[in-house]
């Protein structure tokens, strides 16, 4: 079975699966989970969480945590097209990319951006989302050939095990949040009072409209709002990403926010990862050497061969790793360790 689904994460501030699709026995389906009870879904998930069953995904990582989150569903018997090409080294490994290489296919992009959570759906939307799972059953018998010519399906293996153990978390509170829009770390004093004050209500509004924080206000109009407050609506309406139809809707709030704003929580400097000794920095240069040029040997991406985090792991152990077990307890794992394992030893031997 090949399975994906949509969700209204661009135009809704409480994000949602919109749509469920399927191919099986060369039939595709498009559920519509709006138009059900919570329920009437569960003779799906008992197959999706069968793993005699394949699951054919692409990108699966989004719609595994949003399953999770909306259905308290698992993946099981997970095959992802997508981790099988970066595994094969592609350069470009977007279902359209691939489908295009491999199969001659193209796909029709115009619905990528669509509010989802819309109804009634347009016949072209159908197709469109059904076209995601058409294919990735021809398109996964062809990567899966490709993989097994370069001695490399377990590997992918290994990568399917590991992203079904991905799970939904939870985004915590943070006072500070209002922080990450950009420009806003630089300012001092009133101005970002107001800049935290206008964030918060554009909070507050999003979520009662149900709608994303962006089409409240803007980030840009908002910095511009903070640092240089209008007066009255007069220059309000005439600040970039402001026109009459936001003022006569808040412009009476937005003035009240901005002259007399809430105090901001204070300023945390964030606390910085201690700095590696000069021990540990010439461990990362050897072993660093040793995976990119295995990487470039490979043809597959620095990252994916070894992530920089478990160089560190690696590089910091103590007493310095040297056994395959070492290794194993600094987080290199699998494939990777029967790859990398021998000469980042024989690297860090090299004190």
């Amino acid at each position: 079975m090949a399975l994906d689904t949509e969700a209204d994460s661009l135009h809704s501030f409480f994000h949602k699966t919109c749509l469920i699709q399927l191919t099986a026995d060369g039939t595709n389906f498009i559920i519509d989970p709006l138009a059900l009870n919570s329920d009437d879904l569960v003779p799906l998930w008992e197959v999706v969480e069968d793993p005699a069953i394949p699951m054919l995904m692409h990108g699966s990582d989004y719609d595994i945590r949003v399953l999770d989150r909306d259905y308290d569903t698992r993946i099981r018997g997970l095959v992802d097209t997508q981790i099988m090409a970066q595994v094969l080294g592609e350069p470009k490994t977007g279902l359209a990319a691939l489908l295009e290489k491999e199969l001659g296919l193209t796909l029709d992009k115009k619905h990528q951006r669509a509010d989802w959570g819309r109804r009634p759906l347009t016949p072209s939307q159908v197709a469109y989302a059904a076209a995601d799972t058409a294919h990735l059953e021809d398109l996964a018998k062809r990567l899966r050939t490709r993989l097994q010519d370069l001695d490399r399906w377990d590997w992918a293996e290994e990568e399917f095990r590991r992203l079904e153990t991905v799970r939904h978390n939870p985004v915590e509170p943070n006072p500070l949040a209002f922080e990450r829009v950009k420009g806003v770390r630089a300012f001092r004093g009133e101005a970002r009072d107001r800049a935290f004050s206008l964030f918060e209500w554009r909070e507050g509004e999003a979520k009662r409209l149900d709608i994303p924080p962006f089409k409240v206000l803007g980030n840009k109009t908002l910095v511009a709002m903070a640092e240089s407050p209008p007066e009255d609506k007069g220059e309000l309406v005439k600040m970039n990403g402001i026109g009459p139809r936001f003022v006569r809707r808040w412009g009476d709030r937005i003035l009240s926010i901005i002259h007399r704003p809430q105090r901001a929580p204070k300023w945390k400097r964030t606390p910085r990862a201690p700095e590696p000794g000069a021990k540990v920095i010439r461990r990362l240069k050897r072993i660093g050497a040793v995976r990119d040029a295995v990487a470039g040997e490979l043809a597959i991406e620095p990252g994916l061969v070894c992530a920089k985090a478990c160089l560190l792991a690696v590089a910091s152990m103590k007493p310095r790793c040297v056994t395959l077990a070492d290794l194993d307890a600094a987080g290199l794992h699998g494939w990777r360790l029967e790859v990398l394992g021998p000469m980042f030893l024989e690297a860090l031997a090299d004190e």
